[in-house]
């Protein structure tokens, strides 16, 4: 072979093997829940309930079952059989959610239980005002736990005169204007406190069964160093990889999205407990108490900021999404191996007019609400 033939041949080479880099670059920054022209379906509206929905999660035990949060009458639409040819709904409000669920803005699927099948928490944006009867409202507020037994939710102790609280399982009351929630372990979750402006963790412990009202039982964390700023009217969710331990939050009011080391053991702990919170109307703490702490020195950062309003937050392995409800864009984020930063890969935008909650489906697609347009989207 001559010289100019086997320079012909390398640039060749070269020229082909730089092509196929960035065929297989370009091929592996495509989002799969993006795709390459991001489709999107209306997979339940308002002929379905939905009435000032807010967030979504898919059931953990039963296939395709979605469940949304109503801001509007305090209710949870249930849909069967999401995106099939057989999918129903049904919306159900439990005769205490004046109080359980005023104003929901976010919910979380936590643990499993042997009656109350698949366990949720949920956080209320309200200073407790049981939807309007309190003419000025007490600030005790904070996260429920739900069961989602069908045969238990909004079923158990309706308006029945037994003197028991609908169907909820278990509440605490020291986090008004709640934002966001998150699963943790057992019947734990973080919570958004947008009254306060701190990150907070509860651990209902044991729940008090339907109904109930004992929650001295509880141990309660504030992080006073996570200061989180409330946009309202629009939830900051959270979520948490159990992976490694890093809770992402959607913090709207100040634009970024924020980590949390939940692992972190290095932290400081000071004991508030207030024996006297009966005749301290100051005092954060509204009810008996085993434990409140507040923890200092844990490690955190800020995964990314400029963003508009960021509301609703997802993960899928180590790809992360967000929803921006101040121009209806989604961006994708890849994570770095520990969780504490990351790489923007992609960011659509969608036709929503008010984006709120994001939700990664059974098949990997992912789910968005619409306020605006009470509205799913897939």
């Amino acid at each position: 072979m001559s010289g100019k033939q086997i320079s012909v041949f390398l640039v060749t080479v070269i020229l082909f093997s730089l092509v196929s880099h960035v065929q297989a670059s370009e091929e592996s920054d495509v989002v799969a829940q993006f795709g390459t022209g991001f489709d999107e379906v209306v997979v339940v509206d308002s002929s379905d309930g939905l009435f000032d929905p807010r967030d979504l999660e898919f059931h953990p035990g039963r296939v395709n079952e979605l469940w949304i949060a109503n801001r509007g009458d305090d209710s949870m639409t249930i849909v069967h059989n999401t995106g099939l040819n057989n999918q129903t709904s049904e919306t159900r409000e439990d005769s205490n959610s004046n109080h359980f669920l005023e104003e929901v803005s976010a919910i979380a699927f936590g643990a499993y239980h042997p009656e109350f099948d698949w366990q949720w928490g949920s956080a209320q944006e309200t200073q407790n005002t049981y939807c309007g009867l309190a003419a000025t409202p007490n600030q005790f507020m904070g996260p429920t736990l739900w069961p989602s037994s069908l045969a238990h939710y909004a079923v158990e102790n309706q308006n029945n005169g037994n003197g028991l609280l609908g169907s909820h399982i278990d509440m605490n009351h020291e986090s008004p204007d709640g934002m966001g929630i998150a699963h943790d372990s057992g019947n734990a979750y973080w919570y958004f406190d947008g009254y306060y402006g701190e990150l907070v963790y509860y651990d209902f412990q044991l729940d008090h069964d339907t109904g109930q009202d004992y929650h001295s039982d509880a141990i309660i964390h504030r992080y006073s160093e996570i200061e989180l700023t409330r946009a309202g009217g629009i939830p900051g969710h959270m979520i948490l990889d159990k992976q490694t331990g890093i809770l992402y939050i959607a913090d709207t009011g100040t634009n970024r999205i924020l980590w949390v080391n939940t692992d972190d053991t290095s932290t400081n702990v000071q004991n508030i407990l207030d024996p006297n919170w009966r005749n301290n109307p100051s005092s954060t703490q509204k009810e008996d108490l085993q434990e409140y702490s507040r923890i200092t020195g844990v490690e955190w950062g800020v995964l990314d900021s400029g963003l508009s309003r960021p509301s609703g937050i997802a993960l899928d392995g180590d790809t992360l999404f967000v929803s921006q409800n101040g121009n209806g864009k989604i961006v994708a984020y890849d994570l770095a191996k520990d969780g504490k930063s990351a790489t923007e890969i992609e960011t659509i935008q969608t036709s929503a007019t008010f984006i709120m909650g994001l939700e990664i489906g059974p098949e990997g697609n992912l789910y968005y609400v619409d306020n605006g347009k009470d509205q799913v989207v897939r």
